[in-house]
């Protein structure tokens, strides 16, 4: 069964090395929209943003789609603006941007502060663009990132390792921390594993808070812990209130390997957003995470995140006829990113194998 597993991934990889870069629709239309100069462009600010989070998830989309020479220009563009001109030595700022208003020439990094989120995205997509690219460089600089992070991860008592949300702001002299549940893909630390064994404890940390954090089924914004693992009693709307941070908490744990025995316990943890998305159609826009009270429906974007949820019911197909018809928006960049997302994995595009691994479906390799 392993040695079939593992020839079917080599054989999705050489696949995908015979791919033509730009093969993805949805891909293009947002390096036309939303990408300039190779960083990506949050056009509903002002001062024309660019956050390490959207470098990462364009370097994801590019290496989906095979797209060696945005990928490369992406990730320079990271290095030299936002780590400094080495990404091996710092983990990226995750805000740059214009930092005086009116000022054309002023442009530079505007909080030095990184986003672990967004740390974990790009060192695994260096992982794996050495991996399915032979790219030795690219190894090399995933694997300095995975040290770099090491220094972030804290062991809390009874709950175990999590990476902090970033350097600053995230604990305090008690030890309680501060953690989003939606910035641990848990396939990502999968991955991880593969390169180092001390990983494995950081999923299963990061599998205990996920489950913690949410014990009405609804996913937080933010969740505290305190140091001996407990989770803070919600009392403020950061704690209280599941939105825009918390939706992609689902479509991380629907992404995940029906062999990765993690995925289990999730998905059955977040039925009830499964059964309030079905009774509105869409997602809920707001959740309180204490009494389960759900808002109206949330912009239908939010409907990317459940369909690996769903399946193939009614709601699911509401969701893919909407977003299908919408399509990518320049002043809509966190939309346009969920969607990519949503409906790239919804149309098998890719997938991540037990090991959290990317793997093209070989149907889609031979278009």
């Amino acid at each position: 069964m392993k040695k079939t597993l593992l020839m079917s991934v080599f054989a999705a990889a050489l696949a995908l090395q015979a791919l033509p870069a730009n093969a993805w629709k949805l891909w293009d239309d947002f390096k036309a929209s939303n990408i300039e100069t190779a960083r990506v462009v949050d056009y509903s600010d002002s001062r024309r943003i660019t956050t390490s989070e959207g470098q990462s998830y364009a370097l994801f989309f590019a290496l989906v789609a095979n797209d060696r020479t945005a990928f490369a220009a992406l990730s320079d563009w990271t290095e030299k603006n936002l780590s400094a001109g080495d990404i091996t030595k710092a983990l990226p700022s995750w805000l740059w941007g214009q930092t005086r208003a009116g000022d054309r020439n002023a442009w530079g990094v505007i909080d030095t502060n990184n986003a672990a989120d967004s740390d974990m995205w790009i060192a695994w997509c260096y992982l794996e663009a050495g991996r399915l690219w032979n790219k030795s460089e690219y190894t090399a600089k995933g694997r300095a990132m995975l040290e770099l992070l090491k220094k972030e991860v804290r062991d809390v008592e009874n709950l175990g390792k999590v990476i902090l949300p970033g350097r600053v702001g995230f604990e305090d002299k008690n030890g309680t921390v501060k953690l989003n549940p939606s910035y641990y893909p848990l396939f990502i630390l999968r991955r991880f594993a593969l390169e180092d064994a001390y990983w494995t404890d950081v999923y299963d940390g990061s599998l205990r808070m996920l489950l913690r954090s949410a014990p009405s089924g609804f996913a937080p914004e933010w969740a505290r812990f305190t140091n001996q693992g407990r989770l803070v009693t919600p009392d403020a709307t950061d704690y209280t209130e599941g939105s825009y941070n918390a939706i992609r908490t689902y479509m991380w744990a629907g992404m995940m390997s029906p062999e990765d025995p993690g995925r289990f316990p999730l998905v059955e943890r977040f039925q009830p957003m499964v059964d309030a998305t079905r009774k509105l159609n869409f997602p809920p826009e707001k959740v309180n995470v204490v009494t389960a009270d759900v808002e109206a429906p949330g912009p239908a974007y939010f409907g990317a995140c459940l369909l690996s949820l769903l399946g193939n019911d009614r709601t699911a197909g509401l969701i893919r006829t909407v977003l299908s018809a919408e399509g990518v928006t320049r002043d809509r960049y966190y939309g346009n990113v969920l969607v990519l997302y949503g409906l790239g994995f919804d149309e098998g595009r890719f997938l991540f194998d037990r090991d959290g691994r990317l793997v093209i479906r070989m149907e889609e390799a031979q278009k």
